[in-house]
């Protein structure tokens, strides 16, 4: 069984991953990474996915389009 690609997902994936790794390098007292920066790159990550999401509902739209211009 094969299911769409979501580039959203990955990215969204990637990132929180990212801030995971960043967050327990912090804990560790590995680097210093100030507490705001971390609260600002989730409502950015998920503001990035959203717009991800958007261009490629617009893009498939668009391909589907082209495939089937009967309709």
């Amino acid at each position: 069984m094969r299911h769409r690609f979501e580039p959203s997902r990955l990215l969204l994936g990637l990132v929180m991953i990212v801030m995971a790794v960043l967050y327990l390098l912090d804990a560790a007292g590995e680097v210093q990474i100030p507490s705001w920066t971390l609260l600002i790159a989730l409502p950015a990550a998920l503001f990035l996915a959203g717009c991800v999401t958007l261009l490629t509902f617009l893009l498939r739209r668009a391909r589907g389009r082209r495939r089937d211009p009967g309709t």
